[in-house]
């Protein structure tokens, strides 16, 4: 019988270039006459490429199984935490083996495999990946590479006489490796860590309570609560904190500053600056986003959103300088921003006019704790083109946090909470009316000890805005402060 032939090249050592002190690149490939290991160490990295029996003296033909094959181990060890890749390059690779039952396979010390697969579709210079982005601490980590013919497919009178060579070349790095996740992608993630069932919104969350589930007018939303330390982005520049993944996979962020703050943190950088929320107070028609008619004798007149509020005006400025005119809008999504301008069922009050009127926030905060992120009134839920879900009225798609969604952040009316990650040590706008009392229009707001209070329209306070991200943004990082997620 014939045996097979296998043509291969000297222990090369191509390259050993390092970037810095991070990065090296090594290549080597196997040999024909040496016995002794190829042993290459830079950058604090040492790959032991054991070469024990000579491949020119293996006789590769069809075998039973991958062990009477080519064996090599390859051992890996370093002095530090780093990240190695490995990929086997195929130099030459004749037409007969170009076939399915010429197979590879990577395995671990346990034969467990990393990787594995075949030669069908290869040809010179293609490149297959072995080890992509393996954590390898000091502890040394031994793979085998096999190569072989698997007898049990394939008629073993075609899978002579053929040519093979092959390289492995590998790189490490002492610098975590940057991975781009898609927006889906990362909602997944965040949905695959929802916590079951309903938190207490009577209490205030001062730890990192995590993911839950509600309902919002599109759907399943995963908001966070507490002093969670995963949500951070960076986008257009500025710092972000998620407040939740909406019903539609968009992602809906609050601003946090020109820096990364940590939990806790008191500092003014964490909002755009100071509004009112109306300049006047005088009617019901300023607890409005926009508003309609003061004076009026009817609710629908009073809450057209046919003016738009100061606070509107003040977001809606910031936007366009640092959003649209930086060319950032593209990756921004047109959902709903709620300013709820439904009344509390238990009050007597008409909501136009000067009648005293307790809004629904108030009795779901105040009286029931039970927040939500549904939106009941289509007039109430502010988008700027959709008008299936929303009512279209707004300039660009940005708006403020709701009082419900800092209820489910974390916070309490009027019970002190700096420790969630809402916190800023600052007074700052929700978009939630509260309610009209002694001549006064009042705004939910969130108090600079970090809970829930109502606020005369007129007041000077804090302006976070509000935007979501579209589904299909790419970004990078793991979402902490030091590492966020990184729109690309």
């Amino acid at each position: 019988m014939q045996k097979k032939h296998i043509i291969i090249g000297s222990i090369l050592v191509i390259g050993a270039i390092m970037v810095g002190s991070t990065l090296a690149w090594w290549t080597w490939s196997t040999s024909t006459n040496e016995q002794t290991n190829v042993v290459v160490t830079v950058g604090g990295i040492t790959i032991d490429y054991e070469d024990g029996e000579n491949i020119a003296n293996n006789n590769l033909i069809p075998t039973s199984t991958k062990e009477k094959g080519i064996s090599k181990n390859i051992t890996v060890s370093s002095t530090g935490q780093v990240y190695l890749d490995l990929n086997m390059a195929v130099v030459t690779l004749d037409d007969g083996l170009k076939d399915a039952s010429f197979k590879y396979g990577l395995y671990n010390s346990d034969d467990s495999p990393v990787v594995e697969g075949n030669f069908a579709s290869s040809s010179a210079n293609d490149v297959i990946n072995l080890l992509d982005d393996v954590t390898i601490t000091s502890s040394p980590v031994t793979y085998t590479l096999y190569i072989w013919i698997d007898g049990t497919m394939s008629n073993p009178n075609t899978m002579y006489n053929q040519n093979f060579e092959f390289r492995l070349n590998a790189n490490a790095t002492d610098e975590m490796p940057i991975q781009t996740i898609t927006g889906v992608e990362l909602t997944e993630q965040i949905a695959s860590e929802v916590n079951e069932g309903t938190p207490d919104f009577g209490n205030v969350a001062t730890t990192n309570e995590g993911v839950y589930a509600a309902q919002d007018d599109y759907g399943t939303s995963y908001y966070f609560r507490g002093a969670v330390t995963n949500n951070y982005v960076k986008f257009a520049n500025k710092y972000w904190r998620i407040i939740r993944i909406n019903g539609d996979g968009t992602i809906r962020l609050i601003y946090d500053g020109t820096s990364a703050h940590a939990n806790g943190e008191s500092s003014s950088d964490r909002q755009i600056g100071e509004s009112a929320f109306n300049g006047s107070y005088n009617d019901n028609a300023y607890v409005g986003y926009m508003y309609g008619s003061t004076g009026a004798s009817s609710y629908s007149a009073t809450h057209a959103n046919t003016n738009s509020s100061t606070i509107k005006t003040t977001v809606d400025n910031w936007y366009k300088t640092n959003i649209v005119d930086a060319g950032y809008s593209d990756k921004v999504a047109d959902v709903i921003y709620c300013n709820d301008r439904q009344k509390d069922p238990t009050s007597s009050g008409t909501a136009y006019g000067t009648s005293e009127t307790d809004y629904a926030a108030d009795y779901r905060l105040y009286d029931n704790k039970s927040p939500v992120l549904t939106c009941t009134n289509k007039n109430d839920r502010f988008t700027v083109d959709d008008t299936t879900n929303g009512n279209g009225a707004l300039t660009y798609p940005v708006g403020l946090i709701t009082a419900d969604e800092v209820a489910m952040g974390g916070g309490v009316y009027y019970t002190s909470n700096s420790s969630y990650y809402l916190y800023t040590g600052s007074h700052y706008w929700t978009m939630s009316p509260c309610y009209f009392f002694s001549g006064d229009a009042r705004e939910f707001y969130v108090d600079f000890y970090g809970f829930i209070n109502g606020s005369a329209v007129s007041a000077s306070l804090g302006v976070r805005p509000v935007l979501s991200l579209k589904s299909d943004i790419s970004v990078t990082g793991s979402g902490t402060q030091s590492d966020p997620w990184v729109v690309q």
